[in-house]
């Protein structure tokens, strides 16, 4: 009796070890269109190395691609139930111009480029795997780009990989809330093996979308214009003065 028992709690176990993901992953949808744009750029603040024949690969950061580009462009062409079909456009500094297709699974990827829309602080955002454990939403905050503030989703977490490529790579997301889209990535990766030691900080941040107006940094050519403004405008206030 008590063999079957445990069987029949061992079978319930197992079953609701299937559904709980299940009914977690359906709670997830998709918050972008096609059409979609997001555009990122890359910056290094940090790297230094023992090896400098060393290439960076995609354990040290999915993004070291960025380093040679001006910007990219993720443009949303399809979305299949929880699938998103990107297509990426890659600027690079020597001139030229690469595309290529992307597939996000908003659910199981491990690019993090997108979860899913309007969930919450402590909503889990991929399921535990043989690579890491379950991963969660910590909290939800405001960031502002201009006069535009968005609710933002953040998951800081580390990924350690020390036992098979000698990396341990602290990583922090930021996804907008409403759309599930990756708004910022930071990176700090420590790499200690045959390939020497190496430290990488990378930031990697929006910079334009469809969605809303990120403004741009001043340039040099806008920054003289303004000068030139600002001197002019002196110029015709001092006039007024002086005829009063």
């Amino acid at each position: 009796m008590k063999k079957k028992i445990l069987i029949v709690l061992l079978s319930v176990f197992l079953v609701s070890a299937m559904i709980v993901p299940a009914l977690s992953q359906l709670d997830m949808t998709v918050g972008v269109s096609v059409g979609d744009h997001f555009t990122f750029q890359s910056v290094i603040n940090d790297y230094t190395t023992t090896n400098a024949s060393y290439v960076p690969g995609q354990f040290d950061s999915p993004f070291m691609a960025l380093n040679q580009s001006e910007y990219v462009t993720y443009t949303v062409l399809d979305v299949v139930d929880k699938n998103i079909t990107f297509q990426v456009m890659t600027q690079w500094l020597n001139g030229t111009e690469t595309t290529v297709e992307q597939e996000e699974a908003i659910d199981t990827s491990y690019s993090y480029l997108a979860i899913g829309a309007n969930m919450e602080a402590g909503d889990v955002i991929r399921e535990a795997s043989f690579m890491s454990g379950e991963r969660t939403i910590n909290e939800t905050i405001t960031m502002e780009w201009g006069d535009v503030t968005r609710e933002v989703n953040v998951h800081d977490t580390t990924w350690d990989w020390s036992s098979w490529f000698g990396i341990i790579s602290q990583r922090v997301y930021y996804w907008d809330k409403e759309t599930g889209m990756l708004l910022k990535e930071v990176i700090i990766t420590d790499y200690d093996g045959e390939n020497g030691v190496v430290h990488l900080e990378q930031t990697v941040e929006i910079t334009d979308t469809n969605l809303w107006v990120i403004p741009e940094f001043p340039t040099g050519t806008v920054m003289l214009l303004v000068f030139i403004a600002i001197t002019v405008s002196i110029g015709l206030y001092r006039r007024k003065t002086l005829k009063h």
